[in-house]
């Protein structure tokens, strides 16, 4: 009795924290497992017993998953019938060295989850110059492939397949206005800016923050808390999490339009904007909603209940199975076009 073939996918990440690109790749590796693959993890960093990734329920029982492989280097060897995935740039390097040219080069996967990407001061050009090179590609966002398109390898298989994510963890169903004093939460990973709105108001508010790594239970506390989320991006995002995260918890969004937030904002509607970085629009906002009624608050919970019902795992994962079949019969049909060329190279 012949038994059937293995069919094995690789995904490489650059830690177990859980970073939002990081929690990403971990979302596609559940999805594959869910599709028939069996996964192979490769990381540098040798996996430890507390490591705070699988402290996310849907990935807590993968250390024990027989389907899940761990390994403790980048190098990945590339068949016919393999499957890459990867996000962090500098990481094609080491995939590329165990690719034959025989391999079809649609086989890696690029997760890009970010419009910096396009942007040549990053990772010193590289990320830009591997745009052009034959791979598939999955976006997170329509604002990252309107970023990348002009620089993009077209004859690759690319593709956007909106976020998804676990919002039920951080779901809190809430009815009515605002407490007094409002509550006013906001992290300072990214931008320091809710420090200096929190500085800028007196009476009426008070205000939590995270400033350092933090757990989801941890920033669940802080969503569940607040009445008032102030999202607090860098310049340059692909899909802002904790905006997402802070309508599913029934709080109030204010938020600048950094790009990678336009997936799920509806500015007016399920969240109020401010300029990037102005502390005295924060302050404005943050006013206006504090006089505002609590019908209007309702509606605004209302319309953010409502967007998070469309960036769903479920959603992205069925996405991802149909991007892969039509990646498959691409592969069929093309083999022979695909070889093996460094993006450091000019050729």
């Amino acid at each position: 009795m012949i038994a059937a073939p293995r069919y094995e996918m690789h995904f490489l990440t650059p830690t177990y924290r859980p970073a939002g690109g990081v929690v990403k790749i971990f979302d596609y590796l559940v999805h594959a497992l869910d599709l028939g693959y069996q996964a192979h993890v490769h990381c540098p960093i040798a996996l430890g017993a507390e490591d705070p990734l699988f402290s996310i329920p849907r990935f807590a029982s993968l250390r024990q998953d027989p389907r899940v492989s761990f390994h403790t280097n980048l190098s990945v060897g590339v068949s016919s019938r393999d499957w890459v995935v990867f996000s962090w740039p500098p990481h094609y390097e080491q995939i590329s060295r165990g690719m034959s040219v025989e391999t079809p080069h649609e086989r890696v996967v690029h997760l890009i989850q970010n419009t910096r990407h396009a942007n040549p001061a990053f990772a010193d050009g590289y990320a830009v110059r591997l745009l052009t090179r034959p791979m598939a590609r999955i976006m997170v966002s329509n604002e990252v492939m309107a970023a990348c398109r002009p620089h993009l390898n077209e004859r690759s298989t690319t593709t956007t397949i909106v976020e998804g994510h676990d919002w039920r963890f951080f779901h809190h169903q809430r009815e009515g206005g605002l407490s007094a004093p409002v509550r006013v939460g906001y992290t300072t990973w990214k931008s320091d800016v809710g420090v200096h709105v929190q500085r800028s108001l007196g009476k009426g508010f008070a205000f939590r923050s995270i400033r350092r790594t933090a757990s989801w239970a941890e920033i669940r506390d802080l969503l569940h808390w607040c009445d008032i989320f102030l999202c607090c991006p860098g310049p340059e995002e692909g899909f802002y999490l904790p905006g997402l995260e802070a309508l599913a918890a029934g709080a109030l969004v204010i938020t600048p339009d950094v790009g990678g937030n336009r997936a799920y904002c509806r500015f007016g509607e399920n969240c109020l904007p401010v300029g990037f970085e102005r502390a005295d629009d924060y302050t404005a906002a943050l006013t206006h909603l504090a006089d505002s009624t609590p019908d209007r608050v309702q509606e605004l919970r209302r319309c953010g209940y409502e967007t998070i019902q469309q960036h769903t795992l479920d959603r992205e994962r069925v996405a991802f199975g149909d991007f892969l079949i039509d990646v498959s019969g691409r592969c069929g049909r093309h083999e022979w076009e695909h070889r093996y060329q460094d993006p450091r190279s000019g050729n």
